[in-house]
């Protein structure tokens, strides 16, 4: 016969079960995890709708230029797979290899300078969202303060230097390859 726990083993004693752990006692909120009570911004209802319209257009050209960022990545990987695969399929003359070579090492600089400066511009734009968040109530400020500036620069920085690093290894890749399937 098995034993159930809670249950008293035999017919002996009906003891109440002893409990496992004293329970934790019931600790104040330290001073920094306290709520804060929120204070409104000092804006009126018009200006405040301005400000919120102005942030949110900043929010959507931040995503806007992130998307047009990868989509030059691709864009620019479509285009280096085409050459090598008609490249392949289709040998080019030496002069027309080093044409295309010359070509895509442009679409690549290009991109480059694309890249970098819809980059420039998400840092314009996510100035211009501190600057409006500064007026915002102090709930909204907290909020925002959360990621600090730094974490998001280096997260920023560090997937531009990704994506440069890409086209350009991809590109000197790419022409390497046309100009041996040339020979």
């Amino acid at each position: 016969m098995a034993i159930q726990p809670g249950k008293p083993s035999g017919g002996g004693s009906s003891a109440p079960p002893r409990p496992l752990a004293p329970k934790a006692p019931a600790t104040a909120p330290a001073a920094e995890d306290e709520v804060e009570q929120l204070a409104p911004s000092e804006l009126d209802d018009v200006t405040h709708a301005e400000y919120r319209l102005l942030y949110d257009a900043a929010a959507r050209n931040v995503l806007f230029a992130k998307r047009q960022q990868w989509r030059m990545v691709e864009y620019f990987t479509l285009i280096a797979l085409a050459l090598v695969a008609i490249g392949i399929a289709v040998p080019f003359a030496p002069d027309v290899t080093r044409f295309v070579a010359g070509f895509l090492s442009f679409v690549g600089a290009a991109s480059l300078g694309v890249v970098a400066m819809l980059q420039s511009w998400q840092g314009n734009e996510h100035a211009k969202m501190a600057y409006l968040a500064t007026d915002f109530s102090n709930f909204a400020r907290n909020a925002l303060r959360r990621k600090p500036k730094l974490s998001g620069d280096i997260h920023r920085y560090l997937m531009l230097l990704l994506m440069l690093l890409y086209i350009v290894v991809l590109d000197v890749v790419v022409v390497r390859l046309l100009l041996d399937i040339a020979r």
